[in-house]
């Protein structure tokens, strides 16, 4: 069996800036004062450490305490504002996700930068959400080369079946970012250029399969499972 491990934003869906503009409404409530997200990249990264970057280059402490009561704030901000309008499924995502959530050899997970309400509110907006039973979150932690292993844990005992990241797990993303935490465990590493980064930008950072875009279910079962 293999688990497939999928990011959110610019693998699955995009929203098309909700999510800058919420940490921007969220700190400027809780500072009363204008922020600036200006030149912060928020591609491939944890929420915690997205809000840690934006409080730095504001010259903000940037505390523990200060980065949850931001979240705190953006969870709230986010599902005020967010809507199955805001929320882009990326071409072939809806048909691809169907014929693997029914294949016997496939479980479907999560390994996202977003925290864990914020990832079930975009994928939810189009019904995505029933897929994925298990994940690691931005909210596990602020590092995302440590959510891969927890992902792991989390499907096996979801499932009884042991999984092993060097032998049994793909990683499918659309920044280096991704690519780096499949390494680190072991991982397969899929990357798609449908997000901000394009296969120039990708092919650098040698995944094991890059696609323009998620090829159809048959094309991917078979390159991904592949032995």
């Amino acid at each position: 069996m293999r688990l497939l491990l999928f990011d959110i934003d610019g693998t699955l869906v995009r929203v098309n800036g909700r999510g800058r503009e919420a940490v921007n409404t969220a700190l400027s409530s809780l500072m009363n004062q204008p922020i600036s997200v200006d030149g912060v990249t928020f591609s491939g990264r944890t929420d915690p450490a997205i809000v840690e970057a934006v409080l730095t280059h504001n010259d903000l402490p940037a505390t523990d305490a200060m980065i949850e009561d931001v979240i705190s704030t953006y969870v709230e901000t986010m599902r005020d504002v967010l809507t199955p309008a805001d929320v882009e499924v990326l071409p072939g995502v809806s048909d691809l996700l169907t014929k693997l959530h029914a294949h016997p050899d496939v479980q479907l997970g999560l390994v996202t930068g977003n925290v864990e309400p914020i990832a079930y509110e975009k994928l939810s907006a189009h019904g995505l959400d029933t897929y994925f039973p298990v994940g690691a979150f931005g909210s596990d932690h602020a590092e995302r080369n440590r959510l891969p292993e927890l992902a792991t844990r989390r499907a096996a005992d979801h499932t009884g079946h042991a999984f092993h990241p060097h032998e049994h797990t793909v990683i499918v993303g659309d920044t280096a970012h991704d690519i780096e935490c499949a390494r680190a465990v072991g991982a397969q590493a899929v990357a798609v250029c449908t997000g901000r980064y394009g296969r120039a930008d990708l092919s650098q950072h040698d995944p094991d399969l890059l696609f323009d875009s998620l090829p159809g279910p048959s094309a991917f079962l078979q390159q991904t499972l592949a032995d």
